[in-house]
């Protein structure tokens, strides 16, 4: 990630964490907080896929698919809203195999 933000310039900052657990999330931000005070930009880009036959898919699957897919994706948002205050941007990206299929 440090690569990718190099060009970015200083005031970047990218952290890493498991969105689709609550408490991770709560890390993340606090660690954004201490170390730039609020949020500009909010690039949230994560998905994952576990492509199996509709009669394969266990309940376990399914739950780490939707926590990151759906929740983490909500959550996320959510818990940045407090250190956005004054505005910002917030962008979602999801995956192309909805308009392309598998």
């Amino acid at each position: 990630m440090d690569k990718a933000l190099k060009p970015i310039g200083p005031a970047a900052m990218a952290v890493q964490g498991d969105i689709s657990k609550l408490d991770e999330l709560d890390r993340i931000y606090t660690q954004i907080e201490a170390a730039k005070g609020r949020i500009d930009i909010l690039f949230a880009n994560a998905g994952l896929g576990d492509f199996q036959a509709l009669g394969s898919i266990t309940e376990e699957s399914f739950d780490r698919t939707f926590g990151v897919n759906v929740k983490g994706t909500l959550f996320t948002v959510q818990k940045a809203l407090p250190l956005m205050r004054g505005g910002g941007l917030i962008s979602l990206t999801g995956s192309a195999t909805a308009t392309m299929g598998s």
